[in-house]
Order: structure tokens, then C-alpha cells, then sequence
């Protein structure tokens, strides 16, 4: 697991984003592209090894792509996450952190990461002609074997 964290330049806000390490150096470029943030934010992925300093469960503040990509900010404590089958809701987010950061990087991690992979569907239809020039030639082989 890797994460990139990105700092407001305009409040004391700290969000990260935790994923595998091409989703993250991804996510950094289109953060990059498409949000203000301070300078000191990652411009690299870094390692999430657990330790203190890295996000935790409690501070996740939503989930993407079937809970492969998570953005957490710091501060946020919503214990409720550390319970299987809670049904006590999430406490609000503060009010007083970068709500322009937050609404950019939730725009652009969900459109940076969709549920689903283009390449499938189009290597899929890449397949088509091949199958048909497949059965095409079955036919004429059968009709072939008619006359």
C-alpha cells in the first residue's frame, strides 16, 4: 500500500489518499492538474507501513473504486469505522477545514478512478472480428463439405 498526502495552502488541513502505488502516483498527477494545494504536498507515492504518523481506519472520509482507494483526513475521528456492523452514523466532517480541497479531490479521485477497467472492454471488441472471420469460414467449410 502506498499514500500521497495533500496539504490546503489556505487552512491547517491535511487529506490523504491511501491505494496501490499506481493509483496513487495516478491520483498525484490528476490532484496535480486539478487542485490548488501547498507546496509540500506529495509529489511522489510513500510507503503506508502502519506507524503513527500514517492514516488510520477512523479517519477515512470516503471510499472509491470498492474500497480500493480510501481518502482520510487528519483529525477526523469517526470510531464508529473501527466497529463491525455499526449502525451509529459518521460524525459530521468539521466545518473548518479546505472545502474547495475536499470537493476538488473528491471530483477528481472519482473521476481518476472508475469502477471499471476501458482496457477490458476494449481489447473485448478488438476480439470481434477475429470471431467472426472464425465462424465465416466455419460456414463456408460446412457448406463446402455439402456439395
Amino acid at each position: 500500500m502506498m499514500q500521497a498526502a495533500f496539504f490546503s495552502n489556505s487552512t491547517n488541513t491535511t487529506f490523504h489518499v491511501v491505494s496501490d502505488n499506481s493509483t496513487v502516483t495516478a491520483l498525484i498527477a490528476s490532484v496535480d492538474a486539478n487542485c490548488t494545494v501547498a507546496s509540500n504536498s506529495s509529489t511522489s507515492p510513500l510507503a503506508f507501513n502502519g506507524t503513527a504518523s500514517d492514516p488510520k481506519p477512523e479517519q477515512a472520509i470516503q471510499y472509491y473504486r470498492g474500497s480500493s482507494v480510501v481518502l482520510t483526513l487528519d483529525g477526523y475521528n469517526d470510531t464508529s469505522a473501527l466497529v463491525d456492523n455499526s449502525t451509529a452514523p459518521a460524525p459530521p466532517i468539521p466545518s473548518n477545514i479546505d472545502t474547495s480541497l475536499l470537493n476538488c479531490l473528491n471530483q477528481t479521485i472519482g473521476a481518476a478512478v472508475p469502477l471499471f477497467d476501458d482496457s477490458q472492454e476494449s481489447s473485448a471488441q478488438s476480439l470481434l472480428p477475429n470471431i467472426s472471420i472464425v465462424g465465416l469460414v466455419y460456414v463456408v467449410w460446412c457448406l463446402s463439405h455439402l456439395f
